[in-house]
């Protein structure tokens, strides 16, 4: 070393490899008259295991959603509308063959995935008085339209039928 160098020697107890390590595997399935049946797949002798409870084996499931996010700098370079505001820019997912804010635009309207089993009776209190409506409301739920809309969010003006909607209780 020359003079005015200087060598710091830091031991350091740095270890790169971790402790432990995770394997994947998807479950193995057994189906049964009534349902079906989710089994280790690590485990030359397969056993049930459940979501979020460790087993003996110490195989723990786990269960995830996955959702596509799309950055507003892909819905501006795409000129993604959501189907609910009407509006382009912001975060957003895809919904059937359209996409919606990934953070609520319009809370009045609820976009369903799947049709509501349609009520005659639902119909019939949506037409009733308001005061007639409310109080039937208290008992089985608000009486809601649910109308058509093309995959870029124009309403068609066709009433598909009406439901019974009942909100969740927030905590």
């Amino acid at each position: 070393m020359t003079k005015g160098h200087t060598r710091n020697f830091i031991k350091s107890n740095y270890n790169s490899k971790p402790e432990v390590q995770v394997r994947e595997l998807p479950p193995k399935i057994n189906m049964l008259k009534d349902g079906v049946q989710i089994l280790c797949p690590f485990c030359p002798v397969p056993h049930p295991i459940l979501v979020g409870q460790d087993s003996a084996c110490g195989t723990t499931m786990k269960v995830t959603a996955v959702q596509t996010i799309y950055p507003a700098r892909t819905t501006k370079k795409h000129n993604l509308i959501c189907i609910k505001c009407k509006k382009g820019g912001g975060e957003m997912v895809k919904f059937n063959q359209s996409y919606v804010h990934a953070v609520e635009c319009a809370p009045d309207t609820k976009l369903i995935t799947v049709p509501p089993k349609f009520s005659l009776a639902a119909q019939i209190v949506y037409q009733a008085p308001p005061w007639m409506k409310n109080r039937i409301a208290k008992i089985v739920g608000y009486p809601k339209e649910v109308r058509e809309v093309t995959a870029e969010g124009k309403d068609t003006g066709k009433t598909l039928g009406y439901f019974f909607f009942k909100p969740e209780k927030s905590a």
